[in-house]
């Protein structure tokens, strides 16, 4: 005896094959601004973007997916040479063959791609958005025209990253309005 079609099977087959397909990926382009809207993990100079796009463009799904993939090697290359450079600094320096000084005078520039095993890694596994050093995020903003960085959100951040760390309010059982710090903020006991 044949076993009867699942429920999704037929549920599926009566839709009459409405699907949604998409035929291009618009991208909008914004340029980059100090954020004020993120909180990183560690220090200030948030990333940001500016209020507006300043630029569009349209690509078929095929286009698109070249483009991430380049986009992913390439940023998978650059992480992988600034490995390799923070790897060679260690080893001069453990080694005592060069002052720590020659080591830290080595740049990105001095590792070529044949040092690099970009081939062994598969990209798709790989890539996902890296937290980003204070010094890194600073020269993306001064490379990107942000002339003046508010060195006020340092501290406004450590204060947000602190008072995340305590969630809620210390009642038990029932609530005590006149010391209850969510009821102090508008909003429901926790």
């Amino acid at each position: 005896v044949p076993a009867a079609p699942s429920i999704l099977q037929r549920s599926r087959a009566r839709r009459g094959g409405k699907r949604v397909r998409f035929a291009q990926v618009t991208v909008y382009y914004f340029a980059r601004r100090q954020g004020f809207t993120c909180v990183p993990s560690a220090g200030g100079s948030s990333l940001g973007m500016a209020p507006r796009h300043h630029r569009a463009r349209r690509y078929s799904l095929s286009q698109f997916a070249h483009l991430r993939q380049v986009s992913h090697r390439q940023h998978l290359r650059q992480h992988l040479r600034r490995e390799k450079l923070r790897a060679r600094r260690r080893e001069l320096t453990q080694n005592g063959t060069v002052p720590s000084a020659e080591a830290a005078g080595l740049t990105l520039a001095d590792v070529s791609d044949d040092d690099l095993d970009v081939g062994q890694v598969e990209v798709g596994d790989y890539f996902y958005l890296q937290p980003l050093p204070t010094k890194r995020r600073r020269a993306l903003l001064r490379a990107s025209g942000v002339r003046r960085i508010d060195a006020e959100e340092r501290q406004e951040l450590r204060a947000l990253r602190l008072s995340r760390e305590q969630c809620g309010c210390l009642c038990r059982l029932t609530c005590e309005p006149r010391t209850c710090a969510c009821s102090q903020a508008g909003i429901q006991c926790q």
